[in-house]
């Protein structure tokens, strides 16, 4: 779900230099408000580790549920998963190269989606030359961060958040325009709710990010709320959701029929005509 942290050149945390040195060492990744090693001297950030559990479930309830559907969707949802577990990788060591490993796959999800937004018609809109660009894209933004490194985390930082933040820009203007000729009000009200969770973990993510100092120092004693934690938890809502809905925009561009069911009266899920069930196309 997700974008990345801060780097130690722009450290959002002026506890960094006096909290307690862990199992894994010194980080050499971004380090996050949250105070390292306070719950265990095996995870440098608990509850952004705990958190991302929330990308391993919701990408592991998208593959399941939606597992009759295209390839497309399921390698859209199982790369949440990925996500979820080089996120807890990173938080859970501040190790670079695991810091790779949460950074580099959220890319390449974001790619998947766009693919699935763009061919989203009973046609094929583009040749193979899309699908070929957006893997060299890809790999071309996952070279540029390696070759950065730990010794350069200004290049990293710019490199990683401005390819992620254009691809997210091209996701939300497909999607601006699904949610445009949508007629159900029902699947309108499920973008809404999309939207607003996007955009408060967002702000969540902002917030940890820019105001460290005061998250550790709030009136009344209150503890710092961990809001990069929040953004994990809302980021996974707002992926799974996206997933969902453009699979439910390609189904009904199939004439599959779709409609929202609801497992345990929590979790929506797409379901297509049973004559169609199993759509055959990547």
């Amino acid at each position: 779900m997700i974008t990345s942290s801060s780097y130690n050149s722009f450290n959002n945390s002026t506890l960094s230099n006096v909290q307690p040195l862990g199992f894994w060492g010194n980080p050499t990744s971004s380090d996050w408000c949250e105070s390292n090693y306070v719950k265990s001297p095996y995870v440098a950030e608990f509850f952004n580790s705990l958190s991302s559990l929330s990308m391993i479930l919701v990408g592991l309830a998208g593959v399941y549920l939606h597992s009759t559907f295209e390839k497309r969707f399921l390698l859209a949802f199982g790369s949440i998963i990925v996500v979820g577990i080089g996120s807890i990788a990173f938080h859970g060591t501040l190790l670079f190269p695991l810091q790779m490993l949460d950074e580099v796959p959220m890319v390449y999800c974001v790619l998947v989606v766009v693919y699935c937004c763009a061919e989203n018609k009973s046609y094929r809109r583009y040749g193979a030359w899309f699908p070929v660009g957006l893997t060299l894209y890809g790999l071309l933004t996952t070279v540029i961060m390696l070759y950065a490194g730990p010794e350069n985390h200004l290049l990293e930082f710019i490199v990683f958040q401005s390819s992620f933040i254009f691809v997210v820009l091209v996701v939300a203007s497909h999607i601006t325009k699904i949610y445009a000729r949508l007629t159900d009000q029902s699947i309108k009200r499920l973008w809404g709710i999309t939207a607003a969770t996007g955009l408060t973990a967002y702000a969540y993510w902002n917030i940890d990010f820019r105001m460290c100092d005061v998250m550790h120092n709030l009136p009344f004693g209150l503890w710092n709320p961990q809001f990069h934690a929040w953004w994990h938890v809302g980021a996974s809502i707002c992926s799974y959701m996206i997933c969902l809905l453009i699979c439910y925009d390609r189904a009904e561009n199939l004439d599959r029929k779709p409609r929202i069911e609801w497992k345990g009266g929590v979790l929506p899920y797409v379901v297509v005509d049973k004559m169609n069930t199993k759509i055959k196309s990547c």
